[in-house]
């Protein structure tokens, strides 16, 4: 049995963001979203989060080992699956 790493929530953030990441447009349009400066969470993200989140995003974790894999090459940096899924900013405003 597979200890669960993620609440509910945020697997199904990372799950719809890898999703959306695949395709080019969206992606562009997801990254111009949350470096836009009126996004709340820009500078963060910007600063801090951008090159994790993409990581997280780019990598196909389908199958738990992936998960646990991906999990703890980002605990070798003190971070954590978990962590960095919490970062992806979230998307709502007008300027979507």
């Amino acid at each position: 049995m597979t200890t669960r790493r993620l609440t509910y929530q945020d697997e199904a953030k990372l799950e719809y963001g890898r999703l959306l990441w695949r395709n080019p447009e969206a992606r562009a349009r997801l990254l111009g979203h949350w470096t836009d400066a009126r996004h709340p969470h820009a500078e963060r993200f910007s600063e801090t989060w951008r090159p994790w989140v993409e990581m997280i995003l780019t990598t196909a974790g389908d199958e738990a080992t992936g998960e646990d894999d991906l999990d703890s090459l980002l605990r070798v940096e003190g971070l954590s699956l978990r962590v960095v899924a919490k970062e992806i900013p979230p998307v709502f405003g007008s300027f979507y």
